[in-house]
């Protein structure tokens, strides 16, 4: 697998659990100087539902730094990447801007460099220009606003919003309002049947960008999880219900789309039980008309590639998903595969180029 060059991840997660605030940092510094300890305790502490979710807890219950990401791009010319909000937990006054200034500091010495931050600010609290203006403050990588919105009425699902239908508040869109006022771009990420909220969104605001994250999650396309795919028919409705609002979206032109995530254990592939990873054919046969109908309905302009690494990582390696990448668009034109590896990524967050 060879790329003729480079290449922006543009969606990663970082995070060190004993030194910054995370959902796993008490467990952590209490049992992690045992790690068999640790590792038992999160895997019968966590809920059913965590645990599904995930896939494996050890893609989530330890570090994971510049390092370890080199690591795993050691095959891969990945030159920079842009690190998306990973559920920084203090959220006291202007406390989620701790994760902003502690990525600046974080890739200093990394063979990878972080070209732009994706930061999390609670659209709906009336401190929030206060918020924005601290991350961009900290940061002149501060390049965008992601507040997960997934939510989904099983309890067999994670959810990462505190209620549904959040972007209908109108003090979450007035809020919302202030990004374009920042020359920020808003990272949405929506489970496949909320996708129509997206398209509300963009219409209401024309002039701000929307970068779709992990292609809006088609849960249990693949196969079943929680109450979803259990049969051909019940796949095929997630299938029609996504392929639906994506073409609405695509009628938009502020909407862009990371073409990731498609393999956290959600979607239902069921890779992560795997004692073996899924072979290319596997992924093109399986995961690679979804991947092709999106490019199709959005254009090569519109769509970049991206790890969701680690949270992919339970079902295959890195190089293993760029070649799946590399293999989907062998076909197209030099120039078009270099804007869905790194020039779109460039633009759309607007980062220095580094190549």
């Amino acid at each position: 697998m060879k790329f003729p060059f480079p290449i922006i991840d543009p969606h990663i997660h970082q995070w060190d659990l004993l030194n910054t605030p995370r959902i796993l940092s008490w467990p952590k510094r209490l049992l992690g100087w045992n790690r068999k300890l640790y590792d038992t305790a999160i895997r019968f502490g966590a809920s059913e539902t965590d645990r599904r979710y995930v896939g494996r807890a050890d893609y989530v219950a330890h570090d994971y730094l510049p390092h370890d990401y080199g690591q795993d791009a050691a095959q891969l010319p990945i030159k920079q990447v842009v690190h998306v909000e990973a559920e920084w937990r203090d959220r006291e006054g202007q406390g989620l801007v701790g994760e902003t200034r502690w990525l600046e500091g974080l890739f200093r010495n990394s063979p990878v460099a972080l070209g732009g931050i994706v930061g999390h600010v609670e659209l709906q609290r009336p401190d929030a220009g206060a918020v924005i203006t601290a991350h961009r403050q900290a940061s002149p990588r501060f390049v965008g606003v992601r507040q997960m919105l997934a939510f989904d009425l099983d309890p067999g699902i994670m959810r990462f919003c505190p209620r549904p239908y959040l972007s209908r508040d109108a003090h979450w869109r007035a809020g919302l309002a202030l990004l374009e006022q920042h020359n920020l771009s808003f990272d949405a990420w929506f489970f496949h049947h909320q996708l129509d909220e997206l398209v509300v969104l963009a219409r209401q605001f024309p002039g701000l960008t929307f970068v779709l994250d992990h292609m809006g999650t088609p849960i249990g396309v693949g196969g079943q999880f929680a109450s979803y795919g259990r049969t051909e028919a019940a796949r095929d409705v997630t299938l029609r219900t996504w392929q639906m609002h994506l073409q609405e979206l695509a009628e938009l032109p502020n909407v862009m789309v990371k073409l990731s995530g498609l393999f956290m254990p959600v979607v239902g592939w069921g890779y992560e039980h795997r004692t073996t990873p899924p072979t290319l054919d596997e992924l093109m046969q399986g995961a690679g008309p979804l991947f092709e109908f999106v490019l199709q309905a959005f254009g090569v302009d519109r769509c970049m590639f991206a790890s969701n690494f680690p949270m992919d990582k339970v079902s295959l390696s890195l190089s293993q998903l760029y070649e799946f990448y590399a293999a989907l668009v062998a076909h197209y034109p030099e120039a078009e595969r270099r804007k869905l590896f790194h020039d779109n990524a460039a633009r759309i967050y607007r980062l220095g180029d580094l190549s």
